[in-house]
């Protein structure tokens, strides 16, 4: 036989040859223009087809590929190899390898399919001792309909939705799919436009003598009695969310799954594949007769099990084959004819599921409020309004001192998902990968599990979101979500995992769950806003608004309140204006220097203390000596402010004080001595607002009446209240903004003096005057599969500069923020052309685009290669105005350092 191993790919020794591999290498081949299978190789065996649309789509250089006809043999090192036509897409091939000196030959399938299409070449098999083949559709439960069958769907379906004034959208991958639909539609005379990326593959496929009809490109409108071909990623895009009248269809051999239009979101799924299905996959096996076969992709274990229970040698090319698990078992196990099928349990948790459903489907905001006020007013409990309320905000638990917020990570649902008995983790990854979003992955992975649902209610939930919040360690956490999951139905386990992960992701904001319970209850929204304000707590909201008692909400402690916001007024460096003019009160004005920290809250009732960040988190675990101290204070209180690291009687940087964030213990090597105090720390509190003082709400009050209140604390120890200046001129703002930046600050917040206290709003009655970092020119390194929304396109940028000495790129860290939906979506395009290498849901991408970065505050870090890491870096523009020799300079950016 001749010699395979597996390394990340497929590589034949005896040639230095690899197949279809996953990473870059010196040589390969590569069996079609998909960008799954295609990297940047040294040098490329490939077909002419093959190699005209690789050069297309990916700007590739004409020499790294041999470009190779079909059938026409290439001798060497003793083997003779053959391109044969795999019928997968225009251009797909298998390679068939001959041993010369003994005939000893393998045939490497690639993607290939035994159906014959309209715009790839008919499968040409011939025997081989050796079958390496692909099984996306290994199980016999995807058997595809015939061919007349599939394409009567999809005109039927094309035909309906002109019928009904609607335009009918076909999804598929823009090169392969979305011609043989271009093509069918052609056939019956049907106009169509195509999607930009479609359109450019399609006049690829043109150009390489497919025969398709010139595209007609989409720009945003389309006439009536038109279809519209896109990509499956475009469906969320900006201009066909724009299309009002409009039914769309997937088309993919997943199609065959139960619930998959639920899955793609489509009205119809269409079983249209360009993969073989199971009886395709076994007529592969009749064809070539061989002696081995190795399976990749898809299904590839259950198929190998498959086979080997027919006396076939057959093993997975990974190893990964389960020994253990006997002939008979596996036979019976894979030869199920559909996935698991279970009646939905009715129950409160089910309507919970189909609400958010709902929301998430309709794009008004008029429409959503209407759905939840409908659903919130006929809550007969109380208790259930409570619960529902508050997680429609996408928490699962509400925050209060001594609870840490509950929220899963990937891992943790990752480990209780494949702890389920039945859960295969490589089904399990390859849904992960599809989906990049935890929620989705997991319906999709218990809808192929035999499970057994039971009815759960609101309070039940709550009651394991609180004995999970208890859970003894991982372990026992995992074990408690892996059982909870496998009791509940696919959808209502889908939701679960949003709320533990911390978002429903139905374009659901709190404001707009606000305004659905004033409508719900015939209530002022502006009062519902307030009282939320007040309790913090938009399920006690619900139930005061309920029985029109708004008017009692009243801020209390131990409820952390969102923080009064400062609006941003940057100081222009090339601009005359002095500050004191851009201000939007009149003088004197109230100034304090603004601090790199962490803003917080701190809360004393009695000998209860505690501590919450800016999003209502809460901080008594980082901070537990922080805690101590305040049980100290005289009277009870909650105070506005900043943490800020503080040591040797000198302040210290934001990232010394970054270091204690996520701790569930203080270092011991963070405690300072000082003689000064019985409890030293490497911190100080520096107050400047007190909301709550001695059962006593201070919102209303001025500012200059809370900070007399403020001073009458006397604040001692790690306590301190900010200083404050009252400038009255221009000259004085100037001079203390001066003051700030030479002291180490980030610059100055200017106050209006004579206003009250509004929690979580952004007004002109704080301003922030800041100083202004100059922006880097970076150049994107590597572009990742964003999350929720953007989990189809590639939307968190790696960006580097150039290190003078040495010529190399270094990272100075991500970004995913500024940029609209279309700018996302037009790099996404980009750096699928210019992948140089593909890590799970990370493209290593040519360094040929430039981003202008806005940043905060550059440090030291370890974290990147340059040494360096940005404090919020954010793009600020797009610059292809300049190419890689223009970008900044490692020696630049570390000249910003402090």
């Amino acid at each position: 036989m001749i010699e395979v191993r597996f390394n990340r790919g497929i590589f034949l020794p005896d040639l230095d040859l690899w197949l279809d591999p996953w990473d870059a290498k010196p040589r390969a081949f590569v069996s079609h223009a998909h960008a799954d299978h295609f990297a940047r190789h040294e040098s490329a065996i490939c077909s002419d087809v093959t190699a005209h649309l690789v050069r297309r789509r990916f700007h590739l250089a004409e020499n790294r590929l041999v470009a190779t006809p079909f059938h026409v043999p290439i001798i060497e090192n003793g083997y003779r190899l053959r391109l044969l036509p795999a019928g997968h897409i225009a251009g797909s091939a298998m390679l068939h390898v001959t041993r010369i000196k003994d005939n000893a030959s393998l045939l490497y399938t690639g993607d290939f399919k035994t159906r014959r299409g309209r715009t790839a070449e008919p499968v040409n098999f011939i025997n081989a001792d050796t079958l390496i083949m692909e099984t996306t559709f290994g199980l016999p439960m995807f058997e595809f309909p015939n061919p007349m069958e599939i394409e009567s769907s999809i005109l039927r379906f094309v035909n309906d939705a002109f019928t009904d004034g609607e335009t009918p959208v076909l999804l598929g991958y823009s090169l392969g799919k979305a011609q043989e639909a271009l093509a069918l539609l052609a056939e019956h005379q049907i106009p169509v436009m195509l999607h930009p990326s479609v359109a450019e593959m399609t006049s690829a496929c043109r150009d390489a003598g497919v025969d398709l009809p010139e595209p007609v490109i989409f720009e945003g409108s389309i006439p009536a009695g038109m279809a519209l071909i896109a990509p499956p990623n475009a469906v969320r895009s900006r201009a066909l969310r724009g299309l009002k009248a409009k039914r769309v269809a997937m088309l993919s051999g997943w199609a065959m799954q139960p619930g998959a239009k639920y899955r793609y979101r489509v009205d119809e799924a269409i079983p249209l594949s360009d993969h073989a299905d199971h009886p395709g996959l076994m007529e592969c096996i009749q064809r070539v007769r061989p002696k081995r076969v190795l399976t990749v992709h898809g299904y590839a274990l259950e198929f190998a099990a498959e086979l080997r229970a027919k006396r076939i040698d057959a093993w997975s090319a990974t190893g990964n084959d389960q020994l253990e698990l006997s002939m008979g078992e596996a036979s019976r196990r894979l030869t199920t004819s559909s996935t698991p099928r279970y009646n939905r349990v009715i129950c409160t948790l089910a309507d919970f599921s189909d609400l958010c459903r709902l929301v998430g489907e309709t794009s008004s905001r008029v429409a959503k409020v209407k759905f939840l006020a409908s659903y919130l007013a006929g809550l007969e409990s109380d208790h259930d309004l409570r619960l529902a309320a508050f997680w429609l905000t996408g928490e699962a638990l509400p925050r209060r001192s001594g609870r840490r917020p509950l929220h899963a990570g990937s891992s943790t649902i990752r480990r209780a998902l494949v702890s389920i008995p039945g859960t295969r983790e490589e089904r399990y990854r390859e849904i992960s990968l599809a989906q990049n979003d935890a929620a989705r992955t997991a319906r999709l992975v218990l809808q192929e599990l035999p499970l057994k649902p039971e009815p759960l209610d609101l309070p039940g939930l709550e009651k394991f979101f609180l004995s999970l919040a208890g859970a003894e360690g991982s372990l026992d956490r995992i074990d408690k979500l892996a059982s909870r999951l496998a009791a509940l139905h696919p959808m209502e386990g889908e939701t679960v995992v949003k709320l533990l992960t911390g978002d429903l992701r139905i374009g659901l904001k709190e404001g707009l769950v606000e305004d659905a319970i004033a409508l719900a209850f015939k209530t002022d929204p502006a009062d519902v806003r307030h009282a939320n304000m007040l309790t913090g707590n938009i399920g006690e909201t619900a139930v005061l608004a309920r029985y029109q008692q708004l008017d009692e909400a009243t801020l209390k402690p131990m409820v952390p309140v969102k923080c009064m916001l400062a609006a941003p007024l940057e100081r222009d460096g090339d601009s005359d204006l002095p500050l004191f003019d851009q201000l939007p009160f009149p003088s004197p004005v109230w100034l304090e220097p603004k601090y790199d920290g962490i803003r917080a809250q701190l809360h004393k009732s009695g000998h209860e203390v505690a501590l919450f960040s800016r999003d209502l988190r809460p901080l008594n675990d980082e901070f537990p000596e922080l805690i101590s101290a305040a049980m100290r204070l005289e009277g009870d209180f909650v105070l506005d402010g900043e943490l800020i690291a503080y040591a040797e009687g000198r302040k210290l940087g934001f990232a010394d004080l970054q270091k204690r964030l996520g701790r569930t213990t203080a270092s011991a090597d963070l405690f300072l001595t000082d003689a000064d105090h019985d409890l030293s720390v490497p911190l100080r509190f520096v107050a400047f607002d007190v909301l709550w003082l001695n059962g006593a709400d201070l919102l209303s009050n001025s500012l200059t009446e809370r900070r007399a209140h403020l001073n009458h604390l006397n604040l001692t120890g790690p306590f301190e209240t900010i200083p404050v200046h009252m400038a009255a001129d221009a000259g004085e703002i100037e001079a203390r903004f001066k003051q700030a930046l030479q002291e180490g600050h980030e610059g100055l917040i200017a106050k209006d003096p004579d206003d009250p206290y509004s929690p979580g709003r952004r007004g002109k009655s704080w301003i922030k005057l800041k100083g202004v970092m100059p922006t880097l020119d970076c150049v994107v390194v590597a572009a990742e599969q964003g999350h929720g929304k953007r989990s189809d396109v590639l939307s968190d940028y790696t960006f580097a500069v150039r290190d003078e000495e040495s010529g190399e790129l270094k990272v100075l860290g991500k970004a995913y923020s500024g940029l609209t939906d279309d700018e996302i979506e037009d790099l996404t395009e980009h750096f699928k052309r210019h992948t140089l290498q593909t890590e799970r849901r990370k493209r290593l991408v040519e360094p040929n685009l430039i981003l202008e970065i806005a940043f905060d505050a550059i440090r030291t870090s370890p974290r990147h290669d340059s040494g360096l890491a940005l404090r919020f870096p954010r793009i600020k523009s797009i610059r292809r105005d300049k190419t890689l020799d223009e970008i900044d300079t490692l020696q630049s950016a570390r000249a910003l350092v402090g």
